[in-house]
């Protein structure tokens, strides 16, 4: 039996719906608001740099003229342009179906942000973690107002989380211990962090929650492994295998 084929006819209109996208300038982000914006929903783009947004915005644009796509300017090395950019999309009044937190880097080398948490964990998890949390008044007042099942947090995750052995282990504030996982470990470990974030999302807001039981609102969360894909992201490992003679 051959293999099912992707079709983009075969989804739902997604008209009257908003999603926000980390990272939907490039990559898999890219192809995710590609197609949200194919299917009619009005999407935000975050993006550290306007300049790279309103690229993907034009490349869209060109392939959906119909396309109701935004800007959101966030910088995930920066938790204060975090919390700016959730307050500022909450400010707009609008509606949140789906948030699918996407951005990240890939196995870069050890270094310290200014908020003093290793890169890979501040930017894949903690950014994301933070966005999240500042958002959820606006999911949950969509879910409650929209219904079950119309509300959904997607946590873009990776299978290499399951190539080390983390143990107990206190990555966030133990410097030693960050250096010891290397490049791909720390990348393991930040993977693992946003399924271990999903689950704890389901845990209190999704299907039979305290918070669904009581009407506060229900959110279907889920975490997921794209796949290896050949996008910018993975040039690293490909320039990394070269330098090696693979």
């Amino acid at each position: 039996m051959s293999p099912a084929k992707f079709k983009l006819s075969l989804l739902l209109t997604l008209q009257g719906k908003t999603f926000l996208v980390t990272g939907g300038n490039t990559g898999i982000g890219y192809a995710t608001t590609l197609i949200l914006a194919a299917k009619g929903a009005r999407v935000y783009i975050s993006a550290r740099s306007l300049t790279t947004a309103n690229l993907a915005i034009s490349k869209i644009l060109a392939l959906h003229p119909e396309g109701d796509l935004h800007t959101l300017i966030l910088d995930h090395t920066s938790l204060s342009s975090v919390v700016s950019a959730a307050q500022k999309f909450s400010s707009n009044g609008k509606k949140l179906h789906g948030l699918i937190v996407n951005a990240g880097i890939l196995a870069v080398p050890y270094e310290i942000e200014k908020d003093d948490f290793e890169s890979q964990m501040q930017v894949k998890y903690l950014a994301h973690r933070l966005l999240t949390f500042h958002l959820l008044p606006t999911l949950l007042a969509t879910a409650r107002g929209e219904g079950l099942g119309r509300v959904r947090v997607v946590c873009v995750s990776s299978e290499g989380h399951q190539k080390s052995s983390f143990g107990t282990t206190r990555i966030l504030y133990d410097e030693d211990e960050v250096k010891a996982f290397r490049d791909f470990g720390r990348y393991g470990l930040s993977k693992l962090a946003n399924v271990m974030h999903a689950k704890s999302l389901h845990s209190q807001f999704g299907p039979g929650s305290e918070s669904a039981r009581a009407g506060r609102g229900l959110i279907w969360t889920g975490s997921l492994h794209p796949g290896f894909i050949d996008t910018g992201m993975n040039k690293s490992i490909r320039d990394l295998l070269g330098s090696h003679g693979i």
